[in-house]
């Protein structure tokens, strides 16, 4: 049984990335989407229930809660290093579950390693062709330079879709710290070749919600077509998230 612990390991280009350890069996590691770090993650719940019979190893992206930054400008193959070092202190070889953006970098980490055993992927926003609307990292730079981090939070929000009336009951200002890194998952998002994903080779299971719209519906299909052993499965849930123990499940029974 692999006992409870937390750490850092570097990337190569010398970051220093935060991870923990929870649970016992084969490894798994949870790939946050954006904005999120482990004391916000959206996966803290998922995270306990797939420790009752998996070793999950959660951590926090650059930039973001207890992991470094490189100064260097942000570069989505830095992010991939960072998930092969965590898959490093996992023991060389770990199953990926990732969530929205964290699924695309998930995905584009098993095009990239034999590292990555199976991947699980939650509604990433892929498409062959992808409308990612008006390119918001300049204001989203602007008002983070001004010091207005909430607002830089809900500009992207509403540029993604969320509903108003989430955006209203949300407390953005917990993912303040991490609004410079929005632009780095709008860089991966927009960098992501859904055709070169056809050379992953592991099995990949791509999950979307019921409830969530017309467009991420689509997306997930056709990131399930893309790609030579994948399938599609839709649980219920709310618009682009699922609730803990029906995602848990079905993680659980794909990597069986």
């Amino acid at each position: 049984m692999a006992d409870a612990a937390s750490g850092t390991v570097l990337s190569p280009d010398g970051t220093s990335i935060a991870w923990e350890r929870k649970g016992s069996g084969p490894p798994l590691v949870i790939v946050d989407p954006v904005l999120m770090d482990r004391t916000t993650s959206v996966s803290a719940g998922i995270a306990k229930l797939l420790a009752r019979n998996r070793t999950v190893y959660t951590y926090d992206r650059r930039g973001k809660g207890e992991s470094g930054d490189s100064s260097a400008e942000y570069e989505p193959s830095r992010e991939i290093d960072d998930l092969l070092a965590v898959i490093g202190v996992a023991g060389g070889a770990a199953d990926l579950y990732g969530f929205s953006s964290g699924a695309v970098l998930a995905l584009m980490t098993a095009a990239d390693s034999a590292a990555v055993s199976s991947v699980v992927a939650l509604e990433p926003p892929l498409s062959r062709v992808v409308d990612h609307g008006p390119d918001i990292r300049g204001e989203l730079a602007q008002l983070i330079a001004a010091g207005d981090r909430d607002e830089a939070v809900r500009v992207f929000q509403r540029s993604i879709g969320v509903p108003e009336e989430m955006i209203a009951a949300a407390d953005v200002g917990a993912f303040a710290p991490a609004a410079h890194t929005i632009a780095y998952d709008l860089t991966l998002n927009a960098d992501a070749d859904l055709e070169s994903f056809g050379s992953i080779r592991v099995p990949v299971l791509v999950l979307v919600s019921g409830s969530s719209d017309a467009r991420l519906q689509e997306w997930a299909r056709e990131t399930a077509e893309a790609l030579a052993d994948a399938r599609l499965q839709v649980l219920d849930g709310s618009w682009h998230g699922v609730q803990d123990e029906p995602l848990a499940a079905a993680i659980n029974q794909f990597l069986a």
